[in-house]
């Protein structure tokens, strides 16, 4: 008896698990990341933890769907922890005109991430050459 029921286990068929995901332009993937992101922006200053949410989905799908973030979302990010940073609540942007740096630390990390800013194209240029 317990032979025909380990038998009938075994024949068994596994069933299609994979979930059916609706495929969407890369435009709709775009507009969809950047609505998660104002969601989070907006309510940061309320509840941390869900805007965290909001930007943690955004980044998922990013990922998954190799779009490049818009320029102005990309810096928002902490380069070593991955957390959505907000100036003044998060993190601490400070500029140096020594090293003509924006050093902008994470203080869920307190790691520094550093951007090189130039005040016209010209500096840019002459440092580049």
């Amino acid at each position: 008896m317990s032979n025909e029921k380990t038998s009938h286990l075994r024949t068994r068929k596994r069933k299609n698990r994979r979930k059916k995901f609706q495929v969407l332009s890369q435009e709709d993937f775009k507009s969809q990341i950047v609505s998660l992101l104002i969601k989070a922006d907006r309510i940061i200053s309320e509840d941390m933890e869900k805007a965290q949410q909001f930007a943690k989905q955004a980044r998922k799908i990013q990922m998954k769907t190799r779009i490049k973030f818009p320029p102005e979302w990309k810096k928002r990010f902490c380069k070593h922890c991955k957390s959505f940073l907000y100036p003044g609540i998060n993190s601490r942007v400070r500029l140096s005109s020594t090293n003509k740096v924006i050093a902008i630390k994470c203080n869920h990390c307190n790691k520094y991430t550093r951007i090189p800013y130039y005040r016209n194209k010209e500096a840019k240029n002459e440092r580049l050459h």
